[in-house]
């Protein structure tokens, strides 16, 4: 009897799924210009995960999707969650107490981030590629510009527009301006991800004043103010993997929040949703759960791409190759490359990751050099036979050498940890998305620092939490303490030096 039944799941699953993805594939149709080949393919995806998803209905795994008492571990994540570390608890008074400080501090960069903004983004001005290769002019209008949609959208952001256009929509309305709707929503974006470091490192090493320490260290990092302050898709994609972490440590009796905020990585930036796939297998290391759970997102991806292409047109279907084909133009083939250029882009992926991501150096600019009016940032330079990196003098010297010198220490204390307990963990995944960013962007991107918020926060995640065995002594606080201070002195000598170059070109026009 049960053989039969799951026979007629198995039918009606697929006859269901071949009708909608058929007519899934007719909307898209109707606003793209689709090959027989690209019609197939729609069709093949989208009934296909329209299938899955229809048999675990019907099967009942859906409703109670991947329960936690399934993972490896997953008792003690329960016993943790049960006493409120890290996550608002019933009685709303005492959880605004306990979370006051790093509510405090989110919002200080908030006010950080905005007044950034508004000297770095200028809607007036099409800067695009001249803030560190970031696309500021045209993602503000994507965001929350009326006619933002019509804007292309390439496959890297499966169906970024179902995100930003009704968060853009929502602060348009309150703001009244779409400029500063953008620049609010950017700006946010940065606060919420201090806020969530603060959540994550509480919730897995219990010190409110390291997890503060650990917060102000990401958001004073080159990549979260950057791109907390020019608007991009970056910082949000940050916020997104940040929420699924956060949702992950905490191991909540359902796993539809990390389903969700998986998609919503996914949505944004496609290659991100890699970085959800470590970090799901690396806590649980349950290859059952860690299939469904892969399954599940990338079929639910899928509809919503098609969805979202149907919907706006501008959109592309990202597992079309014909569609696809643009990001060509992007990729570097580094076996193919001449060997001056092979190493130079090994050597500036090792100084952007480890470096540039958190300490600011001496960007080049450039105008009349590459046909513009408008000063280009950038961290390096191609000369003919050589690359040329960005430096650090004064204050950023110094803190080159003091970051590298916590980088070994945290490297090495991973280790022993590792060595020691013959597992990994959380810090393991962050490793992992580190090291995946590196290998991505090695051969991927012009400007890699563009991409520096994807791993920006698995880098200090990575960090804090190698010293996490110290983190309640007073001397290991005191050295963050100092290294936040010389970092704000650099940091702001860069934001000075870089608003003070593009001044002049603002008020000339």
């Amino acid at each position: 009897m049960k053989l039969n039944t799951a026979y007629v799941r198995v039918g009606i699953s697929c006859l269901a799924g071949l009708v909608l993805g058929w007519l899934t594939a007719r909307l898209a149709a109707l606003e793209h210009r689709l090959g027989e080949i690209d019609i197939l393919l729609v069709v093949a995806l989208t009934g296909s995960s329209f299938a899955w998803l229809i048999y675990n209905l019907l099967a009942g795994l859906i409703p109670k999707p991947l329960a936690v008492n399934e993972f490896k571990g997953s008792k003690a994540g329960l016993e943790r969650s049960s006493k409120d570390e890290g996550l608002p608890g019933i009685n709303l008074w005492n959880s605004l107490i306990d979370h006051a400080p790093g509510l405090i501090l989110s919002a200080a960069f908030f006010i950080i981030l905005f007044n950034i903004g508004i000297r770095l983004n200028h809607p007036g001005f099409d800067t695009t590629d001249n803030l560190l290769d970031a696309d500021n002019f045209t993602w503000m209008q994507r965001i929350a510009w009326a006619g933002g949609y019509e804007f292309e959208m390439r496959t890297p952001h499966p169906f970024a527009y179902f995100i930003f256009r009704p968060m853009g929509y929502i602060a348009n309305l309150i703001l009244g301006d779409p400029f500063y709707a953008a620049l609010f929503l950017n700006s946010l974006a940065g606060a919420v991800c201090v806020y969530l470091m603060v959540l994550l490192v509480n919730a897995i090493l219990h010190n409110k004043t390291y997890a503060l320490l650990s917060a102000a260290l990401l958001g004073f990092s080159t990549a979260h103010l950057w791109f907390g302050s020019v608007i991009e898709s970056y910082i949000f994609s940050a916020a997104t993997l940040l929420i699924f972490f956060v949702i992950l440590q905490t191991n909540q009796k359902s796993n539809w929040g990390l389903v969700l905020s998986s998609l919503a990585v996914f949505g944004i930036t496609i290659t991100n949703a890699a970085q959800t796939f470590i970090g799901f297998l690396v806590k649980n290391r349950n290859l059952k759960s860690f299939i469904r759970f892969s399954i599940l997102v990338l079929s639910i991806a899928v509809i919503l791409s098609v969805l979202h292409a149907a919907w706006y047109p501008s959109a592309q279907i990202f597992f079309l190759p014909s569609q696809a084909q643009a990001e060509e133009g992007f990729s570097i083939s580094i076996l193919r490359e001449p060997a001056w250029r092979a190493m130079g882009r090994l050597v500036l992926l090792v100084r952007t990751v480890f470096l540039y991501t958190m300490i600011a150096p001496q960007p080049f600019v450039q105008v009349e050099e590459v046909g513009g009016t408008f000063p280009r940032f950038n961290f390096f330079h191609i000369a003919p036979g050589e690359y040329a990196y960005s430096s650090y003098d004064g204050v950023g010297a110094v803190l080159v050498y003091f970051w590298a010198a916590l980088l070994l220490c945290a490297g090495v204390l991973f280790l022993r940890k590792t060595i020691r307990s013959h597992s990994l963990d959380l810090t393991a995944g962050f490793a992992l998305c580190v090291l995946f960013n590196f290998l991505l962007h090695l051969q991927y991107g012009y400007e890699p620092f563009l991409y520096s918020p994807d791993w920006a926060f698995a880098l200090v995640a990575f960090t804090v939490l190698s010293f996490g065995e110290y983190a309640d002594q007073r001397w290991l606080q005191a050295v963050w303490m100092v290294f936040l201070v010389l970092l704000v002195i650099n940091q702001w000598q860069f934001f000075n030096f870089v608003i003070r170059t593009i001044t002049p070109y603002i008020y000339q026009n």
